[in-house]
């Protein structure tokens, strides 16, 4: 990815587009019930955090990502182990945004339809992507990420009729553990996730320190999650979205206007498309840069074709229902994850500043 340049704007519309994914329409920090958006906040101060270390990390190492970096920190064979798992975390991160896609599709936009069938053109459509390279989904990425601002601040418009503020009421009743548990969840996902981009930044233009476009992605990304999230609960209160699988489908078959604006269906599944697309093509890419770089590729763009059909594949057999989706997602990802989005990299950014103060001490 060497001659793949992207401008820290790309590089900060990316990560926004990133992080609502699958939360757009999934929701995030359901465990506070009433208190999700307290929880959402919570989760993005302590990404902060977790964000300045990834932008260390790639900043003491201009022009190199993730696995070029543990290749030099821990040595070939040490650094290859480690990057194969934070191969497997991508590849299975990106099967499990196509499993979302494709539960979505099935029981609410093409009902009738073999879901393979859709599944089969949007993988098609991410392996183009993969083909062009990173600068040409980030310079696609700026056009789209204005349709779904405009998206979000038009359906929040059209439900301010249907919003109660007493659907939050009352607030932290719940107590702090329920708080700290959706705090947790929403801290792995999404913000967390942005750990793949380690994995794929390696040329941002300009960028000496990653702090801005890591944070601010973080923060516009957040806000757009936040908004979602307390819009959800004012519109449909805690009790409704805990029984959903896809809250933000459902409020939008409460907008009425009559016959002045109809089917507004189309503007979710349009939103969710696009900011699934872009986050199923950066695992994609994470896996396929991190395959090259292991095995001493020249190019990584031939096994974009073979990953992503792999990845297709094994998105259908990773869950045998949704409701097996949904009880994975909410009790055993967060800790799952944890290994991969903090431990990981906290081990990594250690060992970075260790090297380097050792070197400049011998200096």
């Amino acid at each position: 990815m060497e001659n793949e340049i992207i401008t820290e704007r790309q590089g900060v519309i990316l990560i926004i587009l990133f992080i609502i994914g699958s939360t757009f329409l999934i929701g995030s920090g359901g465990a506070a019930k009433q208190d999700a958006w307290i929880s959402v906040i919570i989760a993005i101060s302590w990404s902060i955090i977790l964000l300045i270390m990834y932008s260390r990390i790639l900043s003491l190492y201009p022009g190199k990502d993730l696995f070029d970096i543990l290749q030099i920190l821990m040595g070939k064979f040490i650094g290859k182990i480690i990057s194969m798992l934070m191969i497997w975390f991508a590849f299975h991160l990106g099967s499990m945004v196509l499993r979302n896609l494709s539960e979505f599709t099935d029981i609410l936009v093409f009902a009738d339809t073999p879901v393979v069938v859709p599944m089969l053109f949007f993988t098609l459509l991410i392996i183009w992507s993969i083909k062009a390279g990173i600068e040409v989904l980030g310079r696609w990425s700026e056009f789209f990420v204005w349709v779904i601002v405009l998206i979000s601040l038009f359906i929040t418009f059209l439900l301010i009729p249907e919003m109660d503020i007493d659907r939050i009421k009352p607030i932290l009743n719940n107590g702090a553990v329920p708080l700290l548990k959706g705090a947790f969840l929403s801290f792995s996902f999404p913000f967390g996730e942005t750990v793949v981009f380690t994995m794929v930044f390696s040329n941002v233009s300009k960028a000496k320190n990653f702090n801005k476009t890591f944070i601010l992605g973080l923060l516009l990304g957040g806000w757009l999650i936040f908004s979602a999230t307390l819009r959800n609960l004012l519109v449909l209160g805690n009790e409704t979205i805990s029984r959903m699988y896809f809250p933000t489908a459902m409020e939008i078959t409460l907008i009425n206007l009559g016959s002045v604006i109809e089917r507004t269906e189309i503007t979710v599944v349009i939103a969710y498309l696009v900011c699934v697309f872009v986050k199923a093509s950066i695992c994609v890419f994470a896996v396929c840069n991190g395959i090259s770089k292991v095995f001493g590729l020249n190019d990584y763009k031939f096994i974009a074709t073979p990953v992503s059909f792999l990845m297709l594949s094994f998105s259908f057999i990773i869950y045998k229902s949704t409701m097996e989706m949904s009880f994975w997602a909410f009790n055993i990802y967060p800790y799952y994850s944890f290994i991969f989005e903090v431990i990981i990299p906290l081990i990594i950014f250690i060992t970075a500043e260790v090297k380097r103060k050792h070197l400049v001490a011998k200096v």
